[in-house]
Protein backbone atom coordinates (compact mmCIF):
# COMPACT_ATOMS: atom_id res chain seq x y z
CA UNK A 1 0.00 0.00 0.00
CA UNK A 2 3.10 2.55 0.72
CA UNK A 3 4.55 1.52 -2.52
CA UNK A 4 1.83 2.63 -4.16
CA UNK A 5 1.38 5.71 -2.36
CA UNK A 6 4.27 6.33 -3.23
CA UNK A 7 3.69 5.97 -6.78
CA UNK A 8 0.94 8.52 -6.57
CA UNK A 9 3.29 10.98 -5.27
CA UNK A 10 5.43 10.78 -7.74
CA UNK A 11 2.07 11.46 -10.64
CA UNK A 12 1.68 15.24 -10.68
CA UNK A 13 5.60 15.39 -11.76
CA UNK A 14 5.75 11.78 -14.07
CA UNK A 15 2.64 13.71 -16.33
CA UNK A 16 4.31 17.00 -16.38
CA UNK A 17 7.80 14.83 -17.86
CA UNK A 18 4.87 13.27 -20.11
CA UNK A 19 3.47 16.64 -21.45
CA UNK A 20 7.02 17.86 -22.08
CA UNK A 21 7.58 14.47 -23.58
CA UNK A 22 4.66 14.94 -26.07
CA UNK A 23 5.61 17.97 -27.34
CA UNK A 24 9.34 16.84 -28.15
CA UNK A 25 7.86 14.36 -29.67
CA UNK A 26 5.74 16.16 -32.16
CA UNK A 27 8.24 18.56 -32.70
CA UNK A 28 10.21 15.19 -33.91
CA UNK A 29 7.41 14.15 -35.76
CA UNK A 30 7.08 18.00 -38.26
CA UNK A 31 10.87 17.30 -38.63
CA UNK A 32 10.26 14.07 -40.31
CA UNK A 33 9.53 14.87 -43.86
CA UNK A 34 13.12 16.74 -43.69
CA UNK A 35 15.17 13.99 -42.31
CA UNK A 36 17.43 12.41 -45.14
CA UNK A 37 19.30 9.07 -45.27
CA UNK A 38 21.03 7.82 -48.35
CA UNK A 39 21.87 3.93 -49.10
CA UNK A 40 23.88 2.60 -51.83
CA UNK A 41 24.65 -0.46 -54.00
CA UNK A 42 26.92 -1.31 -56.28
CA UNK A 43 30.18 0.61 -55.03
CA UNK A 44 27.74 3.69 -55.28
CA UNK A 45 26.64 2.66 -59.02
CA UNK A 46 23.23 3.43 -57.28
CA UNK A 47 22.08 5.84 -54.45
CA UNK A 48 18.75 5.99 -53.04
CA UNK A 49 17.48 8.63 -50.55
CA UNK A 50 14.60 8.38 -47.85
CA UNK A 51 12.70 11.11 -45.75
CA UNK A 52 11.68 10.11 -42.34
CA UNK A 53 8.44 9.00 -42.89
CA UNK A 54 10.07 6.27 -44.96
CA UNK A 55 9.40 7.48 -48.75
CA UNK A 56 12.01 7.43 -51.56
CA UNK A 57 12.43 11.02 -52.62
CA UNK A 58 15.89 10.23 -54.62
CA UNK A 59 17.15 7.32 -56.83
CA UNK A 60 20.68 8.10 -59.38
CA UNK A 61 22.55 5.89 -61.14
CA UNK A 62 26.34 6.57 -61.67
CA UNK A 63 26.74 7.27 -65.40
CA UNK A 64 29.19 3.74 -65.07
CA UNK A 65 25.69 1.92 -63.89
CA UNK A 66 25.13 -0.70 -66.15
CA UNK A 67 21.79 0.68 -67.42
CA UNK A 68 21.48 -2.37 -70.08
CA UNK A 69 21.70 -4.73 -67.82
CA UNK A 70 18.08 -4.45 -66.20
CA UNK A 71 18.16 -7.32 -63.81
CA UNK A 72 21.36 -6.14 -62.38
CA UNK A 73 19.86 -2.77 -62.14
CA UNK A 74 16.63 -3.78 -60.44
CA UNK A 75 18.54 -5.95 -57.92
CA UNK A 76 21.17 -2.66 -57.14
CA UNK A 77 18.11 -0.44 -56.79
CA UNK A 78 16.69 -2.84 -54.57
CA UNK A 79 19.22 -2.78 -52.06
CA UNK A 80 20.04 0.85 -52.30
CA UNK A 81 16.72 1.87 -51.27
CA UNK A 82 16.37 -1.28 -48.59
CA UNK A 83 19.80 0.53 -47.23
CA UNK A 84 18.12 3.62 -47.53
CA UNK A 85 15.14 2.68 -45.60
CA UNK A 86 16.88 0.84 -42.85
CA UNK A 87 19.30 4.23 -42.18
CA UNK A 88 16.37 6.82 -41.88
CA UNK A 89 14.25 4.06 -39.64
CA UNK A 90 18.13 4.35 -37.30
CA UNK A 91 18.19 8.19 -37.47
CA UNK A 92 14.22 8.70 -36.95
CA UNK A 93 14.61 5.88 -33.74
CA UNK A 94 17.56 8.35 -32.74
CA UNK A 95 15.60 11.45 -32.86
CA UNK A 96 12.46 9.74 -31.11
CA UNK A 97 14.71 8.61 -28.26
CA UNK A 98 16.42 12.13 -27.93
CA UNK A 99 12.78 13.25 -27.30
CA UNK A 100 11.57 10.50 -24.76
CA UNK A 101 14.86 11.10 -22.76
CA UNK A 102 15.31 8.86 -19.89
CA UNK A 103 11.74 8.57 -19.11
CA UNK A 104 11.62 6.20 -15.85
CA UNK A 105 8.04 4.46 -16.31
CA UNK A 106 8.99 2.62 -13.38
CA UNK A 107 6.57 4.56 -10.85
CA UNK A 108 3.73 4.59 -13.03
CA UNK A 109 4.11 0.55 -13.16
CA UNK A 110 3.82 0.15 -9.46
CA UNK A 111 1.08 2.56 -9.60
CA UNK A 112 -0.89 0.28 -12.05
CA UNK A 113 -0.40 -2.51 -10.39
CA UNK A 114 2.43 -4.01 -12.30
CA UNK A 115 5.58 -5.78 -10.93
Amino acid sequence: MFDQLKALSQLGPMMAKAREMQAKMQEVQARLPQLRATGTAGGSLVTATANGLMEITNITYATSAPLTDTELLADLTRAAVNQAIKNVQELVQKEMQGATGDMDLSALKGLMGGA
